[in-house]
């Protein structure tokens, strides 16, 4: 298993190749601010964006309390040191979202555009883990440049061609992905399920749902 010893802390390779992508991408939101207008809302929409990354971290690192409360009983300072994984990463996502969307909508800014940067955000965040990820690691590689592959060209579409015009076309990017990144971990990754499905699985299923259940609907 790759690991990365920074001092006294050691880390997996995995999830330093993903701190380094979510640098990236919040570099890429601020970066795109910075060449539009209305300083004041892409300041709000930015700060909502690093309010909502940082809360997901520490509900990560807090997770711990979740998936191994024995540890954290033994020895408390091992909140520092340990994360609750993979499945702790999906609980800190989900609450990240939540977060993101319910201070989305006490915004005087369009919920729609709004959604539309925490898209790109999430596309640019992908594509740059996977691609890391099918260079310094050594399992999967066809699954990571696939996955990277099409979270790039998602990326792409959304700033080039402005495919998010709607929220018909918002959640459509949704389902799209999450059934493409389904398909691709049940034929390519062996993973423990849960009922069918991984964990990660069963979050891109709730994905889809969601996004059918707001189809017609407006987050407002």
């Amino acid at each position: 298993m790759d690991i990365i010893q920074i001092g006294s802390f050691t880390i997996l390779l995995k999830w330093f190749l993903l701190g380094v992508a979510i640098l990236f991408g919040i570099v890429l939101i601020k970066v795109l601010f910075l060449r539009l207008p209305n300083r004041e809302e892409n300041k709000a929409v930015f700060d909502l964006l690093t309010n909502s990354v940082f809360l997901g971290f520490f509900i990560w690192k807090g997770s711990l309390l979740l998936t191994d409360p024995s540890l954290v009983i033994k020895s408390p300072l091992s909140l520092l040191y340990f994360t609750g994984g993979r499945s702790g990463l999906i609980l800190a996502i989900i609450f990240s979202i939540y977060y993101f969307i319910y201070k989305a909508r006490k915004l005087d800014i369009s919920m729609l555009v709004t959604l539309k940067y925490g898209l790109l955000f999430s596309f640019s965040v992908l594509s740059v883990y996977h691609f890391l990820s099918a260079t310094f690691v050594e399992d999967n590689f066809i699954y990571h440049v696939l996955i990277g592959i099409y979270s790039l060209t998602n990326l792409i579409l959304i700033l080039v061609k402005k495919i998010l015009s709607s929220y018909k076309s918002f959640f459509s990017v949704i389902v799209l992905f999450s059934f493409f990144k389904i398909i691709l971990s049940l034929s390519l990754i062996n993973e423990s399920t849960v009922f069918i499905f991984s964990m990660e699985q069963w979050f891109f299923v709730g994905l889809i749902i969601l996004s059918l259940y707001f189809w017609d609907r407006k987050l407002q």
